[in-house]
């Protein structure tokens, strides 16, 4: 693997850095990307010839020029990939650990907050396991995951917006008072004896 370090002077915020990461996310050849934008630098960690990359920069017109390209034994990709499932699997853990418990005391205490809150941490944990499907997978892939991703949280909101509505209208069944039905139960009960 090859190291190459590129100077870019018009890059010059995060902007210029989607810019490059866009044109680059195409070539097979790279395997990251470094910034350090604040002193106009890029280093890229690929394999070949770094001349078809210097012809995708070139080609944003950021005036780049190719400072240096040594050898690299940095092993970014697989390094990068496990962190972030690693990260994933820990927060998609978290959020169902707490789904399970919120469902449960919202069930026992008769809570609609509680159950509401459990549903929203289903949904984060379903984002990611999506998530999960992603990490080391083609743009084409992730970008369809993210498209997913992003209706299924659309629909999310639309139910929970519809729900607030049909409360607001008032097309709601009245709550039965628990402490009434077991009152007439102990009534009953008691007058059986």
């Amino acid at each position: 693997m090859n190291k190459t370090i590129f100077n870019i002077n018009k890059m010059d915020c995060p902007s210029e850095e989607q810019l490059i990461r866009m044109k680059l996310q195409n070539l097979d050849t790279v395997k990251s990307l470094e910034f350090d934008i604040p002193n106009r630098k890029l280093d890229v960690y690929h394999n070949e010839n770094p001349g078809t990359i210097l012809s995708a920069l070139e080609a944003l017109n950021l005036n780049t020029t190719l400072i240096s390209t040594e050898e690299s034994q940095a092993v970014f990709a697989t390094d990068t990939n496990n962190k972030q499932r690693k990260l994933l699997w820990t927060v998609l853990l978290i959020n169902f650990l707490f789904f399970g418990f919120e469902m449960s005391f919202g069930i026992l205490s008769n809570s609609m907050g509680l159950v509401a809150d459990s549903l929203d941490m289903l949904a984060d944990s379903i984002v990611y396991a999506l998530a999960l499907f992603a990490v080391g997978g083609t743009i084409e892939r992730k970008g369809n995951i993210a498209k997913f991703a992003g209706y299924f949280q659309i629909l999310l909101a639309v139910i929970g917006f519809i729900e607030v509505i049909r409360r607001f209208i008032g097309i709601v069944e009245k709550p039965v008072k628990l402490t009434t039905t077991f009152q007439c139960k102990l009534t009953t009960s008691s007058g059986a004896n």
